[in-house]
């Protein structure tokens, strides 16, 4: 694997372009490898994390709410799309010219870098380890670079997306981060992404996120939020059984079953009702007791 032009990086430390993975010539930085890859992580390494919270956004009412919970617009699939890779992502990514340049963190063992490459966009995946995805390294080349999140070694406004799956659960300073994403991708680009809602406590995740978390998240960041959904056909139900351990693993049908039931109690209501804003209702009800929360956001144009 092949890894991308040094012009795209930054020393993690200091901030300074990077030219060579082994070290940093401005502050004197050196970075190990991985078997192969570079550890492009700083140590000491702090920032300050400045954001203005202002106090209209103490209050989310129903009509902000419907602007920013809505159905996305989904790609037409003929292939089988890479774990976690909502269709809505897709007919975004599918709107980029050839050429462009995918940032994806969270990579793992670098399983969409495939599914990228062949669209004919330029791929850098990046993660934290490579602990977990021995099987999928020799496969699929594992990560460009291992990094920390919030302290993203790559200079200014590089990236066409950034995408992330999976991951903001995991971090410990999510706001720091996500204006760490901001940073590094383009001008009008995007930031697509998921967080988990509902699921277990996990591989020690630190921020599980209602909707308006992710709102609040992204604002936080500046991004204009295009687009906030419940994770596709995945619920906190079926979530519980599946990620809670081996005997509840066997319990996923029942899972299923319990979904489709809260989902047909609440159609049956919205029916008898006469419920208007349907589709809103209809949303707002699967995002309640969802696994994970998705999103589309812009970096504005400025």
């Amino acid at each position: 694997m092949k890894n991308p032009s040094s012009e795209i990086l930054s020393c993690p430390n200091c901030s300074n372009q990077l030219v060579s993975t082994d070290g940093c010539e401005f502050c004197g930085l050196t970075f190990q490898k991985d078997e192969g890859t570079p550890v492009l992580i700083a140590p000491n390494v702090n920032r300050h994390v400045q954001f203005t919270f202002k106090s209209d956004r103490s209050f989310i009412s129903d009509g902000q709410l419907e602007q920013l919970l809505i159905d996305p617009p989904l790609a037409s699939l003929s292939e089988k799309l890479p774990y976690h890779l909502d269709p809505a992502h897709v007919y975004i990514f599918n709107r980029l010219p050839k050429g462009s340049r995918v940032l994806e963190i969270g990579c793992g063992g670098g399983q969409n870098r495939k599914f990228f490459e062949d669209k004919g966009w330029s791929y850098v995946g990046v993660d934290i380890s490579k602990e977990r995805v021995s099987d999928w390294l020799q496969k699929y080349g594992g990560p460009n670079y291992l990094c920390d999140a919030h302290f993203l070694p790559f200079r200014d406004q590089q990236f066409d997306i950034v995408y992330c799956a999976a991951v903001f659960e995991h971090l410990a300073c999510p706001f720091l981060a996500a204006q760490e994403l901001y940073r590094v991708v383009k001008p009008g680009g995007y930031f697509l992404g998921n967080v988990s809602f509902l699921e277990p406590w996990h591989d020690r995740s630190y921020f599980h996120m209602t909707p308006l978390g992710v709102i609040e998240l992204l604002t936080q960041a500046e991004f204009h939020i295009e687009h906030i959904w419940p994770g596709r056909g995945y619920s906190g139900y079926f979530a519980l059984a599946a990620m809670g351990s081996r005997s509840t693993k066997l319990l996923k049908v029942l899972g299923k079953v319990l979904y489709l039931s809260y989902r047909m109690e609440h159609k049956f209501k919205d029916l008898i009702r006469n419920n208007k804003n349907q589709s809103f209702k209809d949303i707002a009800n699967r995002a309640k007791v969802a696994g994970a929360i998705d999103w589309i956001a812009l970096r504005p144009e400025k």
